[in-house]
C-alpha cells in the first residue's frame, strides 16, 4: 500500500498552524475586548459616584454655612458601605483627610488623577499600591469653593484584583473552548485529508498497474469533484490505449495479409518468368503487369506510412501556392472516369459557376480527391452512380462526392476518420486514408465531412475556405 504521510503531514499541520494563529488572534483581541469593558465600567461607574458626592458638596459649601471640614465628614457618613470601593478627602497637599475605610492616613497621595483634578479637572489612574502591589484603578475630582479655588479632592479607590481574577477565569474557558474547537477541527482535518488521500491512493496503485500493461484495472471514482475527474481522465486514458493497441493489432494483421498479397504476387510471378516456362510474350507480359500493378500498390501503402508518420511528428508541411481547385479536381473526375466505366459505373460532374482561386497544396488536395474517389468506386456495384459537385457559399468552396455504394454502418460512421480504423478488417487497405485526408484539409484551415447510410451510399463534403 503507498502511503502519502508527506501530503497529510502537511496539511495536517498546515491547516493547525492557520487554526492556531486565528485563534491565537481571536484569543488576544477577546482578552483586550473584555478587559476594556469590564475596565471602562469600573471607571465609569466610579466617575459617576465622584461627580454625585462632588455635586453633593458644591451644594452646601457655597451656601455659606458649612465649612469644608463638617461636609468632608457629611460626605464620609453618608458614603453607602461598599467593600469594592473607598472614598478619601484629599487636602490639596495630598494628605488623606478622611476615609470611609478609616478616618485619616499618613499616605501621601501623588498619583495622576490627583495632579489633575487640582487643576480642575475628574480623571481616572490606574497603577499597583506600592506596598501591597495590588493592582487599583482610582478616580479624583475636585472639590471647589466658588468657580475656581480648588480646596480639596474627592478621590474613589476600588482594587482590580476580584475583576482580573473575573476575567482571567473567562480567558481561561474562552481557552479552554478554542483548545476543543481546535481539536474537533483537527480531527475534521485528518478525517478530510483521508478522504483525499485515499483516493489518491487508490488512483496511484492503479495507475502504477496501469504502467505495467495491465490496462483492464479501473480506478473506483468515490467523490464528483477534481479527483474523480482524474479517475475518470486515467479510466478514458486506459480505454483509449486498449483502443489503440486493438486497432495497432488489427492495423498489423490487415497490414501483413495487405503485404502479403502482393508480394506473393510478385514473388510468384517473378520465380515463373525466371523458370522460362512461360508459353509467350503475352504470358511475360500479364506477369510484368501484375508486377507493376502490385509494387504500386505496395508503394501507395508507404506513401500512406510516410505521410502518417509526418503527421504525428507534426512535420506535414504545405507548399502553398495559387490552385484552381476546379481544374485539379477536373483532372481526377476524368482519371477515374475510365476506371468507374470499366466497372460498369456512372460518374456526373456539377458545376454551374465561377470557382475564386485558394491558397494550398496542390499535391495535397489531389491526394485528397484520389482518395475519395477511390472509395467511391472501390465500394459501389455496378449500375450505380457517383455525382460530384462543386460550388461557393459565403467564404467557402464546397466539393461534395456522393456515391450509391455500400454505405457504411453507423457504430463505424463516428470513427471511420480514426487512424488505422477500419469497419471490416477483411477490408482492402491501411485505414489511414480517410485520417490523412482529414488531416490534410485541417492543414488547409477546412474541414472534411461524412455522411452515409447503410445500402444507400456514402457522401463526402470537403470545405476550404477561400
Amino acid at each position: 500500500e503507498i502511503k502519502m504521510n508527506g501530503i497529510k503531514k502537511r496539511w495536517v499541520r498546515n491547516y493547525i498552524i492557520v487554526i492556531f494563529i486565528a485563534m491565537l488572534l481571536i484569543e488576544g483581541s477577546f482578552l483586550v475586548v473584555i478587559r476594556k469593558y469590564y475596565y471602562e465600567s469600573i471607571e465609569q461607574n466610579l466617575i459617576n459616584r465622584a461627580k454625585i458626592s462632588a455635586g453633593f458638596y458644591h451644594k452646601y459649601l457655597n451656601d455659606g454655612t458649612n465649612t469644608f471640614e463638617n461636609i468632608a465628614k457629611q460626605i464620609i457618613e453618608d458614603f453607602s458601605y461598599n467593600k469594592y470601593a473607598e472614598l478619601q478627602i484629599i487636602d490639596v497637599d495630598g494628605n488623606i483627610l478622611l476615609s470611609s475605610n478609616n478616618f485619616g492616613s499618613k499616605e501621601i497621595v501623588n498619583t495622576e488623577d490627583f495632579f489633575h483634578a487640582l487643576q480642575g479637572k475628574t480623571l481616572s489612574w490606574r497603577g499597583k499600591n506600592i506596598n501591597t502591589s495590588e493592582e487599583l484603578m482610582s478616580v479624583s475630582t475636585p472639590l471647589k469653593y466658588g468657580e475656581n479655588k480648588v480646596v480639596g479632592v474627592l478621590r474613589y479607590v476600588t482594587s482590580l484584583e476580584k475583576v482580573n481574577e473575573m476575567i482571567n477565569r473567562v480567558f481561561i474557558i474562552s481557552l479552554l473552548v478554542a483548545g476543543s474547537i481546535i481539536i474537533i477541527l483537527l480531527i475534521l482535518s485528518m478525517i478530510f485529508s483521508k478522504s483525499i488521500i485515499n483516493p489518491i491512493n487508490s488512483i496511484t496503485i492503479v495507475a502504477k498497474k496501469m504502467a505495467k500493461g495491465q490496462f483492464s484495472e479501473r480506478i473506483e471514482k468515490k467523490y464528483n469533484d477534481e479527483i474523480g475527474e482524474v479517475a475518470d481522465t486515467l479510466n478514458y486514458m486506459a480505454d483509449e490505449i486498449v483502443k489503440g493497441q486493438k486497432l495497432k493489432n488489427d492495423f498489423i494483421s490487415s497490414i501483413s495479409h495487405e503485404l502479403r498479397t502482393p508480394l506473393t504476387s510478385i514473388r510468384g510471378w517473378s520465380e515463373t518468368i525466371l523458370t522460362g516456362n512461360l508459353e509467350g510474350k503475352e504470358e511475360v507480359k500479364r506477369g510484368l503487369k501484375v508486377i507493376v500493378k502490385e509494387t504500386l500498390r505496395l508503394s501507395e501503402m508507404v506513401e500512406e506510412l510516410l505521410d502518417f508518420s509526418k503527421i504525428e511528428n507534426g512535420k506535414m508541411v504545405l507548399n502553398l501556392e495559387k490552385v484552381n481547385i476546379k481544374n485539379e479536381l477536373e483532372e481526377i473526375i476524368h482519371i477515374f472516369k475510365l476506371r468507374a466505366l470499366k466497372k460498369g459505373l456512372k460518374v456526373d460532374y456539377i458545376c454551374t459557376e465561377d470557382i475564386p482561386m485558394i491558397m494550398g497544396d496542390k499535391n495535397r488536395l489531389r491526394q485528397v480527391f484520389i482518395n475519395v474517389f477511390d472509395n467511391a468506386v472501390k465500394f459501389s456495384e455496378e449500375g450505380k452512380a457517383i455525382t460530384c459537385k462543386i460550388y461557393v457559399n459565403g467564404k467557402n468552396i464546397y466539393v461534395e462526392i456522393k456515391d450509391e455504394g455500400i454505405g457504411i454502418v453507423e457504430e463505424d460512421l463516428s470513427r471511420i476518420k480514426e487512424k488505422f480504423y477500419k469497419g471490416n478488417i477483411q477490408k482492402p487497405g491501411s485505414g489511414l486514408g480517410l485520417a490523412i485526408s482529414d488531416d490534410i484539409i485541417k492543414l488547409h484551415g477546412g474541414s472534411l465531412e461524412i455522411e452515409s447510410k447503410i445500402g444507400k451510399g456514402t457522401k463526402v463534403k470537403i470545405v476550404l475556405p477561400v
